[in-house]
């Protein structure tokens, strides 16, 4: 292997029993493993479930009959958008689907899944605005009923709780409106981990977390504020050096000579580049891991290819072990500070990474 994902499974069990601490009795949790499970990869749901997690959510149909087809059992809700033609496939596989327009319910006449109603309670993406909800009722099928209902939080990782309050208001309007007109839902949920983090009083029946079961963070304030919740990031993500070599000062360094180095320097080459979703927006700005010393990116990171200055990391070998993401001797670079360097959140960092890239689960 070039280039390669590691993902520790003490530490998906560990984020598992950090988050159910926080929960009452009573209240599922919902793995989030949508999108290649935020870039861990696809045998993490089942690690998950056997974790001890409740539910699985995915985005789409195909992600959630894949887990079908692995074997796994766990209640799974597509949280995504799903076309009316493939509603048998989630009815036959026991899948339960998010809704969000009555429409849907003059093309599917039999055979209708287990359904989540969503509500827009602010966010402005899918879901029914409470003020519409009494008509989008009237338009429904007679007796039908919801196994949930849903919304999701905006902003619930700011210190300012007036957005997030107004969301939770809309959220209970929503309920008794449905109440009213006695449409019964089994499972009310509406946090993800910062809602779970900052609002348990909107714990409901179920939370859906993603990003801390990964031992990651919205943001580095958020981590310091958090951090006695005690998850640990299961994901490392590791190269190896391909070539190294001496150049003078004043060369130039990759695409478009950005850079020159000022002085005679030892450069490696890595294997990895923005294809294997290594941002190009860490051209010279990067860094990385090798031999325990943090080493900087020199010039464009290209599609396959990135230079990084080695000459302060001792005796290096073509071979040795680099470590873009993750713990090498006492130093450690963390998804959040790529993320940091960027402009972007952490949560896009990992999920960027090619999901061609081997997944390596280590204990």
């Amino acid at each position: 292997m070039k280039t390669w994902v590691e993902i520790s499974k003490s530490a998906l069990e560990n984020n598992v029993k950090a988050v159910k601490k926080l929960l009452d009795r009573g209240t599922r949790l919902m793995a989030v493993v949508k999108s290649n499970a935020y870039g861990h990869g696809p045998a993490t749901a089942g690690l998950f479930s056997k974790y001890g997690i409740d539910w699985l959510g995915v985005d789409n149909i195909d992600e959630a009959l894949d887990l079908r087809k692995k074997g796994i059992k766990k209640p799974i809700l597509v949280l995504g958008y799903t076309d009316s033609k493939r509603f048998k496939d989630a009815f036959s596989n026991n899948i339960d689907l998010v809704v969000y327009d009555s429409g849907v319910f003059k093309k599917i006449k039999s055979n209708i899944p287990k359904l989540h109603l969503k509500i827009d309670t602010g966010m402005s993406r899918q879901g029914v605005l409470v003020n519409n909800l009494p008509s989008f009722i009237k338009k429904l099928p007679l007796n039908i009923n919801f196994e949930g209902i849903l919304s999701h939080f905006a902003n619930a990782d700011e210190k300012d709780r007036r957005f997030p309050n107004k969301q939770l208001d809309e959220f209970k309007k929503a309920l008794t409106v449905l109440n009213k007109n006695n449409i019964n839902t089994k499972i009310k949920h509406i946090s993800a981990t910062t809602g779970l983090l900052t609002m348990p009083e909107a714990n409901f029946d179920m939370v859906r977390v993603g990003i801390a079961l990964y031992g990651l963070w919205p943001t580095i304030e958020f981590f310091e504020k958090y951090k006695k919740m005690n998850i640990c990031p299961a994901l490392s993500w590791k190269t190896k050096i391909i070539q190294v070599k001496d150049i003078k000062k004043d060369s130039c360094v990759g695409y478009g000579i950005t850079e020159k180095v000022r002085k005679n320097t030892t450069i490696a080459v890595l294997p990895i580049g923005y294809y294997d979703g290594y941002s190009r927006a860490l051209s010279s700005l990067g860094e990385v891991l090798i031999g325990g010393k943090r080493c900087r990116v020199l010039g464009r990171v290209s599609m396959n290819l990135t230079v990084v200055d080695i000459s302060s990391a001792g005796n290096v070998n073509i071979d040795d072990e680099v470590v873009l993401v993750g713990r090498q001797g006492k130093e450690n670079i963390t998804a959040e500070e790529l993320a940091e360097k960027v402009g972007t959140i952490s949560y896009e960092i990992v999920s960027r990474i090619n999901p061609l890239l081997p997944r390596v689960y280590v204990p």
